[in-house]
């Protein structure tokens, strides 16, 4: 090839990789929860996680002995059946003895949740049996009823096993990092005005790239000792400041969650598969995680 077809051949194939690079899957930019740490072992005996073919898939946390809060898109186009919950976890992919593993008995998504718009994107997991609550395996609270909105600038942390790709490695525990709530409005403009009130949006509050990535769906987000948001999505980055970290408020659903935990007994899984809304594809400009 000549010296100048070589050149343009160079510059093509630069462009090429440029282009081609978002279409990655969803955060696989980034391993784990983004400019965290490591916590200390079970030091969060209330993380879940929420399994299929032997893969974390998604978070969760332990409201009561039998019961997990998560985020209702998981189990979109998912069997609930085929998935596990793991509980007392801190290394995944290894055996640990602290480790209680669960089959999901029922999956009740919120019934107004609504993937295109991914409002409303909670769910409660009955699992199959209750679970041995100790060191390793606690509770989390919920929000108090009637509880004040969390002020923006208030210090929370979001943990997870993070992203589990083809492009990533397993991060080497249980990961959190410490994000500031804010304000929705201003949130909202980064959104274009796609928000609904019953979400929470948290920043680094340093302009540094730090919240969650892909695979910590579900987790929770704790602000003085409760949960006050569930991880949901965020831009195609993880952790940019351009497109802040999107949960759904906790507290917005209190009412409901103790509806359904000391209701009637759930209908089986079979009558939890998904409803014709639940095919629709999500909008491509954000991303969950």
């Amino acid at each position: 090839m000549a010296p100048g077809g070589w050149a343009l051949g160079r510059l093509l194939l630069t462009v090429a990789v440029v282009v081609t690079l978002p279409t990655r899957p969803a955060g696989s930019w980034g391993t784990r929860i983004i400019g965290g740490h490591e916590v200390t072992p079970h030091s969060r005996p209330y993380v879940a996680s929420v399994k299929f073919e032997g893969q974390h898939h998604c978070g969760g946390f332990l409201l009561r002995a039998r019961w997990v809060v998560s985020a209702a898109h998981c189990f979109s186009h998912r069997d609930p059946r085929t998935g596990l919950v793991v509980l007392g976890a801190h290394v995944l992919r290894a055996p640990e003895p602290t480790q209680q593993v669960f089959g999901i008995s029922a999956v009740i998504r919120h019934p107004d949740y609504q993937p295109a718009t991914h409002a409303n994107d909670i769910c409660l997991l009955q699992l199959n049996r209750s679970a041995i609550l100790g060191p390793a395996v606690g509770l989390l609270k919920l929000p108090r009823t009637g509880a004040r909105p969390l002020k923006p600038g208030a210090r929370c942390q979001v943990a997870g096993w993070g992203s589990v790709s083809d492009f990533e490695d397993q991060p080497p525990g249980l990961m959190e990092a410490e994000v500031r709530v804010l304000g929705l409005d201003i949130c909202n403009s980064s959104w274009r005005g796609q928000l609904s009130p019953a979400m929470l949006c948290t920043q680094s509050g340093d302009h540094r790239r730090r919240g969650f990535c892909s695979a910590d769906s579900g987790g929770p987000l704790v602000c003085r000792n409760r949960a006050h948001g569930l991880v949901s999505f965020s831009g195609l980055w993880c952790g940019d400041p351009k497109t802040p970290d999107v949960y759904t408020q906790v507290s917005a659903f209190v009412s409901w969650i103790w509806d359904v935990v000391r209701g009637p007994r759930p209908s089986p899984l079979p009558r939890t598969t998904e409803s014709p809304q639940d095919s629709r594809e999500p909008q491509q400009h954000w991303v969950y995680k």
